[in-house]
């Protein structure tokens, strides 16, 4: 029995030690990694407060980032043969070298049995660590990698993806009241053409949508009081858009034979929200969008005082110039008018936000790689987003379009390291 006795102390040396082991791993800690992932081959040695363990002969450290309910604190932790060091005892410097070569350097002061950072560890948690410590006059240093939100892409599948990617800068965001409108012809250019006096239509010149000149004649008709032929005329150079005249008929002088359109310029009438009438002015410049991406220029000419009853809306008219006939009265068409605009000294494209997990974010980009950057947005338009603050100065590369891509090839490869 008494040979049995070792043997049972050290079973239950060995259990303590297993026990104290699983213990210390269960602990909660994030280690200067992002948000405590380790690599796929769970590839270094945690310590007690379940940070990266970095050791040097006799020296180790213990780095962690503490962040629960406060912003992400850099904690490292001295060991010396195991066992705890005095903080004071070690001098540490590390060095989170970030994308777009950005280097946050942190510097450490003594607190309780730890080390505390200078500053706090900016999400994302991405960069290459470089850690450098001094012991006894001894130096030493650590690097290693810890990417969150980062991924490589081959230049071919950035290629096939259509991934485009421009450069960050100042832009003009602007404020815009958008509308719904329909193509009219311009009413101070149509004539409507009635005869002088009663009579029978002898002559009919003109067909629909005949190029007439001005004083050129329509048609001829016998009067009915002197049996004389006479010509009736336009007031106007333009295009017949209607006829109503019939050879044989008998006319009177309420009868409009013809309506002539000038259709050099037409207007569009536009239904404008209640809400945003009061910030249009006569004489501001009005975007006509049509069919197949077409644009053009108009101008505020008439803003009505009447509201319209079934759309709650009111009625502003614009004046468009039409020299090639693009525009044909009748066509429903789009507006916008720019009632304000801003310079924002950053601004990125609104097609190239993506969120990742509760944040904001853009792919920023370097030859083959992407990372996310974080934004705080301001105002935006249609086209441009302002950014407040993130790590984007004006010439940092992002993706613009298909940024969905990226962050799907992001997510795949488990960067993400959700907290």
């Amino acid at each position: 029995m008494k040979f049995l006795r070792p043997i049972l102390i050290i079973l239950l040396i060995a259990a303590g030690a297993f026990a104290a082991t699983r213990i210390l791993k269960s602990k909660t800690a994030t280690t200067m990694d992002a948000h405590g992932e380790a690599s796929p081959a769970e590839d270094y040695v945690r310590g007690p407060h379940g940070g990266r363990l970095l050791t040097d002969g006799d020296l180790g450290i213990e780095v962690t980032i503490y962040e629960p309910d406060i912003p992400p604190q850099s904690r490292l932790y001295p060991f010396k043969d195991g066992k705890p060091l005095d903080p004071n005892d070690v001098k540490l410097v590390v060095e989170l070298h970030r994308f777009g070569g950005r280097v946050d350097t942190i510097n450490y002061k003594k607190e309780g049995d730890y080390l505390i950072g200078d500053k706090i560890v900016e999400e994302p948690h991405s960069f290459e660590v470089k850690v450098l410590a001094e012991y006894q006059g001894k130096k030493s240093q650590w690097e290693y990698p810890s990417y969150e939100g980062r991924v490589a892409m081959e230049a071919a599948a950035i290629e096939s993806a259509e991934i485009k990617i421009e450069e960050a800068g100042p832009a003009k965001l602007r404020t815009l009241v958008l509308m719904n409108g329909k193509i009219a012809a311009n009413p101070d250019k149509v004539a409507h053409v009635s005869p002088r006096y009663p009579g029978i239509v002898l002559e009919a010149r003109k067909k629909l949508g005949d190029v007439v000149k001005k004083d050129e004649v329509l048609a001829v008709v016998e009067s009915n009081d002197s049996l004389r032929p006479y010509e009736i005329k336009s007031q106007v150079a333009g295009r017949v858009i209607k006829r109503d005249a019939v050879l044989g008929e008998s006319v009177s002088q309420d009868t409009t034979l013809y309506v002539v359109a000038d259709l050099s310029s037409v207007s569009v009438d536009l239904a404008v929200p209640r809400e945003d009438f009061s910030k249009l002015r006569e004489g501001q410049k009005v975007v006509i969008n049509g069919a197949e991406e077409t644009s053009a220029e108009a101008t505020l000419t008439y803003l009505s005082p009447i509201g319209a009853e079934d759309t709650q809306t009111m009625m502003a008219r614009a004046e468009l110039p039409n020299p090639d006939m693009t525009w044909q009265p009748g066509l429903f068409v789009t507006a916008e008018v720019v009632v304000d605009e801003k310079e924002a000294p950053i601004a990125v494209k609104a097609s190239a936000l993506q969120t990742f997990r509760d944040w904001d974010v853009v792919f920023m980009n370097d030859g083959t790689s992407f990372e996310i950057a974080i934004l705080e947005l301001g105002q935006r338009d249609g086209e441009w987003v302002e950014v407040i603050s993130g790590p984007l100065k004006p010439g940092t590369k992002y993706v613009t379009e298909n940024s969905f891509v990226v962050k799907a090839d992001v997510l795949k490869d488990g960067a993400s390291h959700d907290h």
